[in-house]
């Protein structure tokens, strides 16, 4: 009986519950400064291609 409520329970997870989807999400000045660093990296590249 124990094993069927938390197999019913791990395929339904209450909202709210801690699990894989809930983790820490990103700010948006972090995701700015991926951004610029990918720009940054393009732009390198690009150079080195141009010469």
């Amino acid at each position: 009986m124990i094993l069927r409520h938390r197999l019913r329970n791990a395929f339904h997870p209450r909202p709210g519950a801690p699990g894989r989807g809930n983790g820490p999400r990103p700010q948006a000045s972090d995701i700015i400064l991926v951004m610029m660093a990918g720009l940054l990296v393009i732009a390198a590249i690009f150079k080195i291609l141009q010469g």
